[in-house]
């Protein structure tokens, strides 16, 4: 069965309105310059410290180049941008810069860290209600607003060298980090993650169990009970499911 005439017309102006280039029509070429600057405009909100790095001009014009090449495929505006790390990483004009893709990806991550569901908090109270032999297979799961990023540039520290009141200068400008971003109070605080820290999340949010984090991180990473304390101080710890609660 063919489309309607008025959905062919519709799909049409849609067409000539999400095209790269402004439509001739100057009707048209109004609704266009409006979606441009709202997907410039989506992209300037979750990028900030992308923007102080490069200068005004310069995101101004990779903007330009990402939303008339990039449709949104959300009628939320906060959906839009999680593809932009990954255009900064191929666009030429930022090729000098190699950490750049990897603070748009903490950008991104925070963003959406921002906009996530609060989720339940941990409850210790009924963890300790788990028969000891049914332990083992307890899986925790992590809150929703819970981001993990690793880079092989000190992300976190450019990061929080160029929030608000701070002039630009990291702490650090050489080495890895591993980061866990999470929400507290309202607030996106990502903070750097110690190596028992990160190899327990890992697991949990692969699904994985306290038995599997268990035999992990008999390994030399610390006893289970203090890693997974430091999880619950950051509040990214969820809910959990045990053998007899699934």
């Amino acid at each position: 069965m063919s489309a309607h005439p008025l959905a062919r017309a519709q799909e049409r102006f849609l067409a000539r309105l999400l095209e790269p280039d402004a439509p001739r029509d100057t009707r048209l070429a109004v609704y266009h310059r409006t979606t441009m600057a709202a997907r410039m405009g989506a992209l300037a909100a979750a990028y900030p410290v992308v923007q102080r790095l490069v200068g005004g001009a310069f995101f101004e014009e990779a903007a330009r180049v990402h939303a008339a090449a990039t449709p949104s495929r959300s009628g939320d505006l906060h959906d839009y941008g999680a593809r932009f790390p990954g255009f900064i990483a191929a666009y030429a004009p930022a090729a000098a810069l190699a950490y750049l893709p990897e603070v748009a990806r903490l950008e991104w991550a925070v963003h959406e860290s921002r906009h996530a569901a609060d989720g339940e908090p941990f409850d210790f109270a009924a963890l300790a209600r788990v028969a000891p032999d049914e332990l083992a297979g307890v899986a925790i799961v992590l809150r929703p607003a819970v981001r993990l990023l690793s880079s092989s540039h000190p992300v976190l520290a450019i990061w929080e060298a160029n929030q608000e009141g701070r002039d630009g200068t990291p702490e650090r400008t050489h080495g890895a980090q591993r980061v866990i971003v999470r929400r507290v109070d309202h607030e996106v605080r990502p903070i750097e993650a110690d190596s028992a820290s990160w190899l327990l999340l890992g697991i949990l949010g692969a699904g994985g169990t306290l038995g599997d984090a268990m035999e992990a991180l008999a390994h030399g990473d610390g006893p289970l009970d203090a890693a997974l304390g430091r999880l619950a101080a950051l509040e990214v710890l969820g809910g959990f499911m045990s053998p007899r609660r699934a």
